[in-house]
C-alpha cells in the first residue's frame, strides 16, 4: 500500500463534473483521479479549507459520532476496483481496541479522513490501475 494526499478538486473536461485528485507525495506529476458527486466535492473542499458550517454536514456528523463513541478512524483504504468503480474501506478502532472495516465510497471516505486527520492509503494494484500523469497541475 502507499499513502495518498488530497491534491485538489478538478473539473472533468468532458462531463463538467468534479474529479477528486489524490497523489503520492513522492510523485509530483502522478495523480489518482476519481470522479465524484458535486455534494462530495463541496464537502471535501469545506474540509480542506477548515471551514465550519453553521450546522454539521454528514461528514462532520459522522466525525462527531466517532468521537462520542470514543472510536478512531485509523485509516481509509482504497482497496479495489470493480467494473471501473473504486471502492474504499474505513478502518475504525473501537474503544475496546477492535478494528472494524466498513465499506464506503472513496469520496465520503476522503471527506471524513480530512475531518479526522486520518491517513488515506491505496492498494498498490489499484494505484497502478488508476494512476495518471497530469503535468502542470
Amino acid at each position: 500500500m502507499r499513502e495518498l494526499v488530497v491534491a485538489g478538486i478538478a473539473v472533468d473536461q468532458e462531463s463538467g463534473g468534479p474529479v477528486l485528485l489524490l497523489r503520492d507525495p513522492k510523485e509530483e506529476e502522478h495523480f489518482v483521479p476519481l470522479r465524484i458527486g458535486e455534494a462530495e466535492a463541496v464537502a471535501i473542499l469545506i474540509g480542506l479549507e477548515g471551514e465550519t458550517p453553521p450546522r454539521p454536514l454528514t461528514h462532520d456528523l459522522l466525525s462527531a459520532v466517532l468521537a462520542a463513541l470514543e472510536a478512531v478512524l485509523e485509516e481509509v483504504v482504497l482497496n479495489r476496483l470493480e467494473e471501473g468503480i473504486c471502492y474504499a474501506s474505513l478502518h475504525i478502532r473501537k474503544e475496546n481496541g477492535e478494528v472494524i472495516h466498513i465499506d464506503a465510497r472513496p469520496s465520503d471516505s476522503v471527506a471524513l479522513a480530512i475531518r479526522t486527520g486520518s491517513p488515506i492509503f491505496i492498494e498498490e494494484e489499484v494505484y497502478e490501475e488508476l494512476v495518471q500523469e497530469l503535468p502542470g497541475f
